[in-house]
């Protein structure tokens, strides 16, 4: 399915110079069979994914950081609805949790570092006495992960440095040394193997780019277009690609007054129309009202 549809792609622009993805199973088949054809492009796995599977691999195989994990949702359940709710850990998704594990960690490490003078400002509503009592039963399981947070944030640190490096200067054949300038004291030599991963991963990526080519690192800018794009296309009642692709192009532009004033006096709503049905053909609730309406107008009453 995936080389197939890189051929499409071939036959309709040409062969790419670079394919940025992520590594899952069927992309990285496919685009391995697409290389296979055309061994000159450059393949990058996505420094996003490539860094979230890194603290994946690591974490998941981490007892204390799932446990840290199952207790953060057991607080955040007990917390709910009561007068201690503001302090709830931030919520994740299954599926993300691994792209912003910073989330619980900063909390974590807030919440430990602020001063009870704060807090009790914060619930003034209860009696002093009271709030130290019930932040300890609530939280006080946290302490036990003060040395822990510090291990898990400075391998978030370090992945977030590379990502910012790479989506800023993009991938070259400098990227390993500028990434090696960067002093990171580490709590404890297992830090040091997974910096040795993530000098691994740029060295992998560089691999293939030439001195003075830079490449890019990540595919989050079409990501995030995609995304501006599902968050408007949920507004209409049928999920279909049709009209609403045209919102990607919007989320590009600088809408200025002139910039309307110019489209609307020189493209007619009947010029969207006939784009849409050369493009996409008669749409999915074109078709409904076709039908629906053809089966009223045959139907006898009683």
């Amino acid at each position: 399915m995936i080389l197939h549809q890189l051929n499409k792609i071939t036959e309709r622009v040409g062969v790419p110079v670079q394919i940025v993805a992520d590594h899952s199973n069927d992309l990285a088949r496919g685009i391995k069979l697409y290389k296979e054809n055309y061994p000159g492009i450059i393949y990058t796995h996505d420094v996003t994914h490539a860094m979230a599977l890194l603290l994946k691999y690591r974490l998941d195989a981490d007892d204390r950081y799932q446990s840290f994990m199952q207790k953060c949702n057991t607080c955040r359940q007990r917390l709910q609805q009561t007068e201690l709710s503001f302090l709830s850990p931030p919520s994740q998704r299954s599926q993300c949790r691994y792209f912003n594990v910073e989330r619980l960690t900063n909390w974590a490490i807030k919440l430990l570092n602020s001063p009870a003078e704060t807090l009790i400002k914060l619930m003034s509503d209860i009696e002093h006495k009271l709030i130290y009592p019930k932040i300890i039963e609530k939280l006080g399981w946290l302490a036990d992960y003060e040395a822990d947070l510090i291990h898990w944030n400075q391998m978030v640190a370090m992945t977030r440095s590379l990502e910012t490096q790479l989506k800023q200067l993009g991938l070259n054949s400098q990227s390993l040394e500028y990434f090696q300038q960067n002093k990171f004291e580490f709590v404890n030599s297992s830090l040091q193997d997974f910096q040795q991963q993530i000098f691994d991963y740029v060295t992998n990526q560089c691999l293939q780019i030439k001195d003075k080519e830079t490449f890019l690192a990540t595919s989050d800018v079409i990501e995030s277009l995609f995304g501006k794009y599902k968050q408007f296309s949920a507004r209409c009642p049928i999920k279909e690609m049709g009209q609403m692709l045209l919102t990607i192009c919007l989320s590009t532009m600088n809408l200025t007054t002139s910039v309307i004033k110019n489209a609307l006096e020189n493209i007619s709503f009947t010029d969207v129309e006939e784009w849409l049905s050369e493009v996409f053909g008669q749409s999915m609730l074109s078709k409904r009202k076709t039908l629906f309406s053809a089966n009223t107008n045959d139907t006898e009453t009683a």
